[in-house]
Parts: structure tokens; C-alpha cells; sequence
């Protein structure tokens, strides 16, 4: 799954590695910014980036 958040790139998918879905964001320029842990549920994990793009915007703002 792949989502536009506030400006930001959102990858879910599963991995086999780690048996669960993970979260990638990506800046505007295509920069990879974070990998997630492992979320049981693909909406969990979709929730998990939203939530880390949000503090992110805050931390710039401050």
C-alpha cells in the first residue's frame, strides 16, 4: 500500500523477515526517512506512519 500523508510518502508491506507489516516514509525528494517495527494489522500500521508524519511536522514547527 502506498498513501500521500501532508506532503509525505507512506509504504506498507508486509515483510517476511520480520512476519508483519512495516512502515516506510519518505520525504518530498524521495528520501527515506524511517522504518517502522512490526505492526500486526496493514491499518495499524498505516496508523503507526501517520501518527510518526505528525510528529514529525511538530518538531519542525517548534
Amino acid at each position: 500500500m502506498v498513501e500521500q500523508y501532508k506532503g509525505y510518502e507512506i509504504k506498507v508491506f508486509w515483510s517476511n523477515i520480520e512476519k508483519g507489516y512495516v512502515f516506510c516514509v519518505f520525504s518530498k525528494d524521495g528520501e527515506g526517512i524511517m522504518e517502522s517495527g512490526v505492526y500486526f494489522y496493514e491499518e495499524n500500521a498505516l496508523l503507526g506512519a501517520k501518527e510518526t508524519i505528525d510528529r514529525l511536522i511538530q518538531r519542525k514547527g517548534k
